[in-house]
């Protein structure tokens, strides 16, 4: 759209609508045209941002929230959900810490005070209780927007690792523990050779099963084998008045 602008010979005409004069036709056209044409582009910006970060907060994998200063979730985004089983209005409807394992509540709380106080999480780790009465683990990061009363988070399920961790932790000790016992029992032991006792390396002797047991974690049931049994009972019998 353009706006013919008439003078007197050898007048400047305005060449821009911030070179014409507020009063000038020019000015007044372009004004109202520019208000036209670009308000309702720049009204539409903030929309498309904000469907942005609504499709963001709904479709992410990772647990979003917004946890209130008085300790209560403000927002939830669906993965919770699906990693807890509460619905995002049972989650918002109680106090965030009673969802706390009960041996991680204090330090949660003292997390939680820290990050209000101007702190940052970075890693934190707690369990949560899911609606089947089991727990996840949770890992954490977190800062604090203090003029709105609010902890924005973001927090990830770290179950599996912590069990795969725990379970590498029970076999290295388990391993460790084997090798001990094998070590303890690869050297050549002094026993005698008529009683069978074992000489140990403070130069006691110890009957076979004595040593066993305080040098490994084997324990002794008693029986007898079948050569033995015949014997015995040959003895007995010979001691028999006939």
């Amino acid at each position: 759209m353009s706006q013919r602008v008439t003078g007197a010979p050898g007048d400047r005409l305005p060449q821009t609508a911030r070179d014409a004069p507020r009063s000038h036709p020019m000015s007044r056209s372009f004004r109202a045209t520019a208000h036209h044409e670009f308000t309702p582009a720049l009204d539409a910006e903030p929309t498309a941002v904000t469907e942005l970060e609504e499709r963001f907060f709904e479709i992410a994998l990772d647990l979003l929230c917004c946890l209130g200063f008085n300790g209560h979730f403000r927002r939830l985004n669906p993965a919770w959900e699906r990693a807890l089983g509460f619905t995002v209005e049972e989650l918002m409807s109680r106090p965030f810490i009673e969802f706390v394992h009960p041996d991680d509540r204090e330090r949660t709380l003292n997390q939680n005070r820290a990050v209000r106080g101007g702190g940052k999480a970075l890693g934190f780790e707690n369990r949560y209780l899911c609606k089947d009465g089991s727990y996840r683990w949770l890992y954490w990061n977190a800062a604090p927007d203090s003029p709105a009363g609010v902890i924005y988070s973001v927090a990830r399920d770290v179950t599996a690792r912590k069990e795969a961790d725990a379970e590498r932790e029970r076999l290295v000790t388990e391993l460790q523990a084997a090798l001990a016992e094998v070590k303890q029992l690869q050297s050549i032991l002094p026993i005698c050779s008529y009683c069978r006792d074992i000489r140990d390396d403070a130069n006691y002797w110890q009957s076979v099963e004595q040593y066993i047991s305080r040098h490994t974690n084997s324990r002794f049931s008693h029986g007898i084998c079948p050569s033995c049994l015949t014997r015995e009972i040959d003895k007995l019998e010979s001691m028999e008045p006939r």
